[in-house]
């Protein structure tokens, strides 16, 4: 349909078959899209709004699932930080629905104190001679003989 077509199908200069002016249908679709696009504009922002919370619960996930990591290769390591010297990740020590796999764990963290015995956990020191050994003071009573001397 040509632009002379479409002016010849309409009734008067103002209005066209509805009754609406052609000015009015023209703001109106711009009103329409201008909501849309302001619309658009706010799912955008809510949706990276959204993503960025994902994003950061995501990184306090992994850090709480290398924290339990840490702390079960702890058991046999002195820093349980050395478990991740060997290359593995974070996804080598999580089951298939991510929890922490802490078979797999306490395995490679003594797998990795054979080979480098200086990884292991020292044991508390203890010297039996410092606090255990003799007799406690024996304590004097009060007497009569002692207030005299």
């Amino acid at each position: 349909m040509s632009t002379q077509e479409a002016d010849a199908s309409v009734p008067g200069a103002e209005g066209n078959a509805d009754g609406f002016s052609a000015d009015s249908a023209t703001s109106s679709t711009s009103d329409t899209s201008q909501g849309l696009r302001e619309a658009r504009d706010r799912y955008r922002t809510e949706r990276d709004a959204a993503r960025e919370e994902v994003a950061e619960a995501r990184a306090r996930i992994e850090q709480m699932q290398r924290a339990e990591i840490e702390r079960l290769a702890g058991e046999h390591l002195a820093v349980g930080a050395d478990l991740f010297m060997n290359g593995n990740d974070l996804t080598s020590y999580l089951t298939e629905d991510g929890f922490v796999d802490s078979d797999r764990v306490r395995e490679d963290s003594q797998l990795l104190t054979d080979e480098r015995p200086g990884l292991r956990k020292n044991p508390p020191a203890f010297d039996p001679s410092q606090g255990t050994g003799g007799s406690k003071p024996k304590q004097s009573t009060p007497s009569w003989g002692v207030l005299f001397q």
